[in-house]
Order: structure tokens, then C-alpha cells, then sequence
């Protein structure tokens, strides 16, 4: 057996990090003198961290899919290289205008470090209280009121429909990876609908779970809606740079100067 420790991010390192970050942050905003973000710079910044922060879509690419080896290790790449990659484009954008399009997709790059942040530090602290409250000597008790009945009957379903979506898994630690969703995405809705109702009829423990996966859906939607933006942001100003420009010097590398 390994022994080893696997790498892992604690609530305080995760917090730790989070300070460096907004103190590196508002250092860079408060100094004057930031090359434009159109110069070599800059244009360098803005590559160096887009390719940064394209490590939290690996990490849940390689979750998903079951590659990952140890996903502890993965979350912490992802989460230092969103942090150093979030201080690159605040370099890049230093000198820029923030009341763009372009600023949207910077808000959202904050709103996703700082909810990211606290959904792990104050979830984890959540799930760990309940436990410490509910949890009695002799194991784990049903909560009162349970549909015994109701439960199982959501159980055996679950059992029977993950012989057809993977007869491999045990029903009791499995859950719908990339590569189930890909190959059989009704199963795999099913099944996380079923897992669904089963947290629901659990009671106490599955109300923080709930929480945790709504605000998990929030920062995966958030997510999206910054790669969509900052995919945006690069077609702009590399095919589009006359649109981007609005009439005045292209003062960056581009490939076309369409809408000009």
C-alpha cells in the first residue's frame, strides 16, 4: 500500500493563497507605468495566463474522464495556476480600460476566484461541522422519518440501471464521469437524477450537499460563461482588430484588421 501523502490544498493554504493573489493584484493596479496591454509586454502576459488558466478545464476534463491518477494533486495545479494566471492578465490589463466587453470577462475572472475560494473553504468547514454534530459512537444513524422503503426502491433502481451503464462500478461510490456522459448521456441523467432524490430523502447531511452542488453548478456555469468570453476576446483582437480598435492605432499583433 502507498502511504504517501497526497498533495492537497488545507483551508488555510487555500485562504493564504487567496491574500497573496489580492495583494499582488492591488499592487499591480495601484503602480503606474503598466505598458499597454497591445504591447510585447502585455501581449505576452495575456498569453502566458490565458494558457494558465486553461488548467481548471484539465483538471475537469481529467476528473470527469476518471484519468486522473490523484485528483487532489490536480485540484491544487488548478488552483495555482488560476491564481498565477489571474496576476498575468491583471498585468495585461493594468493600463486598459475596464469599462469594455473586455472588463466583463476580467469581472467574471474575480467573481470565479473569490466564489471558488470560499465554496471550498466555507463547504468544506460546513461539511465537517454537520458530521462532527451527527456523528455518535456506535456509526451512522438513519435520520428520523427516513421512507426506509422509498430509499430502497430509489437504491435497487440505481443498481439495476448501473449493471447497463457500468457493470464494473459499485453503485455505493459511483458517479457519472465524462466518458459515461459522452456514451450514454440519458443512462447517466437518470442515474444523477435518481442520486439526486436519494440526497433529498437522506435529509440533514444531503441539505449541505445540495448547497454544495448548486453553488458548484454556479461556478462551472461562471466558468463557461469566462472561456466563452475570453475566446471572444482573442478572435476580436487578432481577426477583428480594426472593430477593436474603434478608429484608432493597432498597437497590437494581429493576424487581420477586419471591421476597421
Amino acid at each position: 500500500m502507498d502511504n504517501r501523502k497526497r498533495p492537497d490544498l488545507s483551508e488555510s493554504h487555500i485562504l493564504l493563497l487567496l491574500t497573496v493573489v489580492i495583494a499582488a493584484v492591488a499592487s499591480i493596479l495601484l503602480q503606474p507605468g503598466w505598458p499597454a496591454p497591445g504591447s510585447l509586454t502585455g501581449q505576452l502576459s495575456a498569453a502566458a495566463g490565458a494558457l494558465l488558466l486553461l488548467a481548471p478545464l484539465l483538471f475537469l476534463i481529467m476528473k470527469r474522464s476518471g484519468l486522473a491518477a490523484s485528483p487532489p494533486a490536480w485540484f491544487t495545479a488548478h488552483v495555482i495556476a488560476t491564481m498565477l494566471g489571474s496576476c498575468l492578465i491583471f498585468v495585461h490589463v493594468a493600463a486598459g480600460d475596464w469599462l469594455s466587453p473586455p472588463g466583463l470577462v476580467l469581472l467574471l475572472l474575480a467573481l470565479l476566484i473569490l466564489q471558488g475560494s470560499l465554496l471550498r473553504v466555507l463547504f468544506s468547514r460546513g461539511f465537517s461541522l454537520l458530521f462532527a454534530r451527527t456523528s455518535e459512537p456506535t456509526g451512522f444513524h438513519a435520520p428520523k422519518g427516513l421512507d426506509k422503503a422509498a430509499l430502497q426502491q430509489i437504491i435497487d433502481a440505481k443498481v439495476a440501471l448501473l449493471r447497463r451503464l457500468d457493470p464494473s462500478a459499485d453503485e455505493a461510490l459511483f458517479s457519472p464521469a465524462l466518458k459515461h456522459w459522452l456514451r450514454r448521456p440519458f443512462k447517466s441523467l437518470r442515474y444523477q437524477l435518481l442520486a439526486e432524490r436519494e440526497a433529498r430523502l437522506v435529509g440533514a447531511r444531503a441539505s449541505v450537499s445540495r448547497e454544495l452542488g448548486w453553488s458548484r453548478r454556479i461556478h462551472m456555469l461562471a466558468a463557461f460563461a469566462f472561456y466563452l468570453g475570453l475566446l471572444a476576446h482573442v478572435i476580436v483582437v487578432l481577426f477583428f482588430a480594426g472593430y477593436a480598435a474603434g478608429g484608432e492605432t493597432i498597437d497590437w499583433w494581429h493576424i487581420t484588421d477586419w471591421g476597421g
